[in-house]
């Protein structure tokens, strides 16, 4: 066999153990330069594929070579840059688009007679949720509740996640609902949000059907319900809720929701109702940092067929400052700007992007934005405050009640959260394994005395002027 049976044949092999779109992104235009004894030399279309073949897949890629060339012992890597606009027919087959079949109108997925469920998307799995230390705790929890949903043993019941828009509430949700019905595909998963369960009531009320809308959701293995938020002022709806909590509840049935805020800081609901919300594990979602954020980046652009050199994941990671989905549109913009002039995006063109989303906000750079700051983790906001307010970093960690200890530590907290975007509870655990609800608490006193303190206002300017983040 010549060089392009065998490198035609490797593959052939690779795209069935990699996904299409990964395979699409990372292996097109690469191809076998060279054979040498027990060596490959491949060659890369630019110096991120080289990089990524060598860091990535040199494993899986290797292995695959000996399938076909046991003798092979090594792989080398080159770039050859006049590769990024080759079209290899013989590879035309592996590469070809296949786009999925979409049905219009199919909203919904029919599980038994009368019983629906909000289509559940594949591209929402707890598998390739990125995973930081400011979402980590609600996605262990969320692992857990699809381990044990069925089971009726679940410790976490309700589970409630709670965030701000865009930080990845639904994409848990969907996520745990996939993971529950592979575990047990004979488990019967409701997905809803808050909005379509309200006009089903409303509906159902409208044609007097409302035993039959009972019947349809009391009778599920899991209930999923997003954005509970959108309940406020709704009182029929709520009684609904709450009637439907309570028969799960006792049928030992898993639920999970979501809102934008903490049950007990829900406006317009009944106190019985976000009593009930607050029953299990609540967990919340912060804005990513500046980390996991380039990670978000790099597997989104990698599912669009986008090649974005590290400067530009930089910058987006840096100016993408009020949630996800403004991540989502940037990359959405830059594929079809590159699509249309097939000019690679850089830092001025992607600027362009954030001044027509956002005219009137600053562009940060690598020197100025917020993550170039002092602190990069809990320890360091301790020493900082520690140093800052005279007192013993242990005295931090521990748990004197001392108003001089006091203010400090939770000062601590609340830099931890708005500095380090770190959740409740990973500040607790950083704090010696203390309960997210007192953490909450003692940030929100803290911020109660920075609007009320002109004194307390000053030390919290100051420490954050001192981590860079002002």
């Amino acid at each position: 066999m010549d060089k392009i049976e065998i490198w035609g044949q490797v593959l052939d092999l690779l795209s069935k153990k990699i996904a299409r779109m990964e395979f699409g992104t990372w292996f097109k235009n690469v191809e076998l330069k060279e054979i040498a004894g027990a060596a490959l030399l491949i060659s890369c279309p630019s110096e991120m594929h080289k990089n990524w073949l060598e860091n990535k897949y040199h494993s899986i890629l290797l292995s695959t070579v000996k399938k076909t060339m046991p003798e092979i012992e090594k792989l080398f890597f080159e770039v050859d840059l006049t590769l990024a606009h080759r079209k290899n027919p013989t590879h035309a087959e592996i590469f070809k688009e296949t786009k999925p079949r979409k049905l219009p109108n199919q909203p919904t997925v029919k599980l038994n007679e009368h019983l629906e469920s909000r289509q559940i998307q594949s591209k929402f799995s707890l598998q390739n949720f990125i995973v930081g230390e400011e979402n980590r705790f609600a996605h262990a929890a969320c692992n857990t509740v699809a381990e044990n949903a069925t089971s009726g043993i679940s410790q976490f019941n309700p589970l409630y996640v709670y965030g701000g828009v865009g930080l990845g509430k639904t994409h848990l949700l969907q996520g745990t609902a996939a993971e529950i019905l592979r575990r047990n595909p004979q488990a019967v998963v409701v997905y809803t949000t808050a909005e379509r369960f309200t006009n089903e009531i409303i509906q159902a009320i409208a044609k007097k059907k409302t035993e039959e809308l009972r019947r349809k959701y009391r009778r599920v293995d899991v209930l999923l319900i997003d954005d509970v938020q959108f309940f406020a002022g709704k009182d029929q709806t709520q009684i609904e809720v709450f009637n439907t909590f309570n028969d799960l509840r006792d049928q030992d049935k898993q639920m999970i929701f979501s809102g934008d805020c903490p049950p007990a800081q829900l406006e317009g609901m009944a106190d019985r109702l976000t009593s009930r919300l607050g029953w299990g594990l609540i967990v919340d979602i912060c804005m990513p940092s500046f980390e996991t954020k380039t990670m978000i980046i790099q597997q989104k652009a990698q599912e669009q067929g986008l090649i974005l050199p590290e400067e530009v994941v930089n910058f987006i990671a840096i100016n993408v400052r009020k949630n996800l989905r403004e991540l989502e549109n940037v990359l959405n913009q830059i594929g079809l700007i590159q699509e249309l002039s097939q000019i690679a995006p850089t830092v001025q063109t992607v600027g362009q992007i954030f001044r027509k989303l956002h005219p009137t906000d600053q562009l940060l750079s690598d020197s100025t934005h917020p993550e170039a700051r002092l602190a990069k983790n809990a320890d360091d906001i301790i020493t900082l405050v520690s140093d800052y307010f005279q007192i013993p970093a242990t005295d931090l960690l521990g748990a004197s009640r001392k108003q001089n200890v006091v203010f400090p530590r939770q000062t601590s907290w609340l830099l931890c959260k708005d500095v380090l975007n770190m959740s409740l509870e990973s500040i607790g655990e950083a704090f010696g394994g203390k309960n997210h609800t007192t953490i909450m608490h003692g940030i929100k006193k803290i911020k109660t005395l920075t609007r009320e303190d002109s004194a307390t206002a000053r030390h919290i300017h100051a420490l954050k002027k001192d981590l860079g983040a002002v």
